[in-house]
């Protein structure tokens, strides 16, 4: 029996070729028969056959290669290491070859070998599984497929390979070497990889669109030389991608707008921090990652205001500012106590305006303004630390309590006074005095409460003015054309490594079906929580095992698998606030949602 092919049909492909050159396009039976199904295709065996027959063999041979007689499926996450095997390239970099141990720092990603747990399911949106390597990589290359424009981006039209190669165990991690041509330039350039970070990006997408499979794989992409983090923080992979996207795809196309929709632009002009020449100081941004203070109830606003502006009373603001805002818009939120949850109100609707140069006159006058009201609330701390606290300390009581105290035993010093015949302290005479310091004790005790309430009631004005503050230009104004005029709608959250919430088209609005439309949302979109762990397989499996009445024992617990429900908004909102010491937000202005989505190029069509 003939062997399937790992490579590229090349008689079918000179032929395809042929018809392009001369300006036809591939009818659509040959265009199938020779287009890329990177995770299932297999040549050569089907020599001979018809379009049907073609592909119900290679139906037939994905079936059996799920079933893979019983054995356990795995995938092997790699660290970047060199090994020896096969040679499939023609062209090797001789700085990259050296003799090296065994590897033995591989991860081992146990998944179900049964095919119905990695079959999607109709409705359920496909997903790139997550790894503990590379936090929030397939979160986010999952929530930027369902973005239209985001998808568009990375399929990147303008830099389609003709053939995309294949391996079976694509989807699953297994990297796709293609033959490449290597000018004299090339050879002495050592980063002559970029065309893989665009290529790779363009297979997930495509992959996403069309997939069978309830979930595929970033491991190529994130091993990639350039994509790889060299830092042991995992976390810093979200922003080392898109950093190196960008690079690339600007290499590869620079006059595509669509190369530039994750970056953002800030700037700062400071009298301490200003370059040689008085030219601000400019910074690329690809994931907003401010610090989080540990202050319950505050919203993004907040920490954003207090990362960007950083304003201080009694100094003056720094004029720090955004030029201009990418179409798609990240921030990765940490906790500053890893032991608990981010705590930052999250809202579903962002505007970035009053960090613009746009808004710069309105920002600085509020901050201004808030500044004044920041020192006024800190003279009334001091005000009430001052009235409540002696300024010799009595142990841990207040002022208010040493009062009530001394008023509840007047009458008992003056009681022990006439008791020690002390002549000058007759009964009626005691008894006076008593009443008149008691009196005097509780008014001084009264009127430090009011005061003190006074201070309360002036702080809680201070503070709503403050709060004030913080909403401005965060709703939409009643007058039009008045900004805020910048709306991102959050779009995608990642909260723990495995764990991702997406918001996708709705197909319930397609079919009909209205008890499924969250009713929070526009009826043209849900979200939905997308789960994988060990903990999501014996949930699986527990629920086959229910469905089908059997007693069975349950899998190897380090199996893991994955669950898929819907969800409404205001639960993904309380999660990306409390579900975990971290969250990835993604949000996306209306042109990047409502940008028409087309199908991917035949060369990246996946059966």
């Amino acid at each position: 029996m003939k062997q399937p092919s790992q490579g590229v049909d090349f008689e079918s492909t000179a032929t395809t070729a042929a018809q392009s050159s001369a300006g036809e396009e591939p009818p659509v039976e040959e265009y199938w028969s020779t287009a890329t199904d990177w995770g299932n295709k297999s040549g050569g065996a089907g020599q001979g056959l018809s379009l049907a027959e073609r592909e119900e063999q290679e139906l037939q041979q994905a079936v059996a290669m799920s079933l893979g007689s019983g054995k356990q499926e795995t995938g092997v996450t790699l660290k970047g290491e060199a090994q020896f095997g096969k040679a499939t390239r023609d062209h090797y970099d001789e700085g990259a070859w050296a003799m090296t141990l065994f590897n033995t720092s591989s991860e081992e990603v146990l998944i179900s070998p049964d095919p119905e747990d990695r079959k999607r399911v109709d409705g359920v949106p496909a997903f790139i599984r997550p790894t503990h390597e590379n936090l929030y990589l397939g979160g986010l290359l999952t929530i930027l497929h369902e973005i239209p424009l985001a998808r568009e981006a990375l399929l990147l039209r303008n830099k389609v390979l003709f053939d995309y190669g294949n391996d079976a165990n694509w989807w699953n991690g297994q990297a796709i070497n293609l033959p490449k041509i290597v000018t004299v330039h090339d050879s002495q350039d050592t980063d002559n990889d970029w065309d893989d970070i665009i290529h790779e990006s363009q297979r997930l997408m495509a992959f996403l669109d069309s997939t069978k499979r309830a979930f595929g794989s970033s491991d190529v992409l994130a091993n990639l030389k350039h994509v790889m983090s060299y830092s042991s923080d995992s976390e810093e992979i979200v922003a080392r991608f898109l950093e190196k996207w960008h690079d690339a795809a600007l290499k590869a196309d620079p006059d595509n707008p669509l190369a530039t929709i994750f970056m953002s632009h800030a700037y700062k002009n400071s009298p301490f921090e200003v370059d040689e020449g008085g030219e601000p100081i400019e910074k690329q941004l690809y994931t907003f990652s401010p610090q989080v203070e540990p202050d319950h109830g505050q919203t993004l606003y907040d920490v954003l205001d207090n990362a960007i502006w950083g304003d201080s009373p009694g100094e003056e603001l720094d004029d720090v500012w955004l030029e201009t805002v990418g179409e798609v818009l990240l921030m990765k939120l940490d906790a500053p106590d890893s032991s608990k949850s981010v705590d930052v109100k999250i809202p579903s609707v962002f505007y970035p305006d009053r960090y613009l140069s746009s808004c710069q006159e309105i920002s600085r006058e509020f901050r201004t303004q808030r500044l004044e009201v920041e020192s006024e609330m800190k003279s009334l701390e001091q005000a009430v630390q001052r009235l409540t606290y002696p300024s010799s300390p009595a142990g841990t009581l207040t002022r208010k309590e040493i009062l009530e105290k001394a008023a509840t035993v007047v009458p008992i010093i003056l009681a022990k006074k006439m008791a020690g015949d002390d002549e000058s302290m007759n009964p009626q005479v005691a008894n006076e005095k008593a009443e008149r310091l008691t009196k005097e004790l509780k008014v001084a005790s009264a009127k430090l409460e009011a005061k003190l309430k006074e201070l309360d009631e002036r702080k809680h004005v201070a503070h709503e003015t403050m709060r004030s503050y913080s909403r401005a230009l965060t709703e939409p104004s009643p007058t039009p054309g008045e900004p805020p005029l910048r709306k991102y709608t959050l779009r995608g959250v990642c909260t723990q490594p495995h764990v991702t919430y997406v918001l996708r088209a709705n197909d319930a609005a397609k079919s009909g079906d209205l008890m499924d439309i969250d009713d929070r949302n526009d009826g043209a979109s849900q979200w939905w929580r997308i789960s994988f762990s060990a903990e999501d397989g014996k949930a699986r499996q527990a629920a086959k095992r229910e469905a089908q009445g059997t007693q069975s024992a349950s899998q190897n617990g380090d199996v893991v698998g994955y669950t898929a429900h819907r969800v409404r908004e205001v639960e993904v909102l309380r999660a990306a606030r409390e579900e975990y010491r971290s969250v990835l937000l993604v949000y996306a202005n209306d042109n990047a949602v409502n940008a028409k989505v087309e199908a991917a190029p035949h060369a990246l069509r996946v059966r």
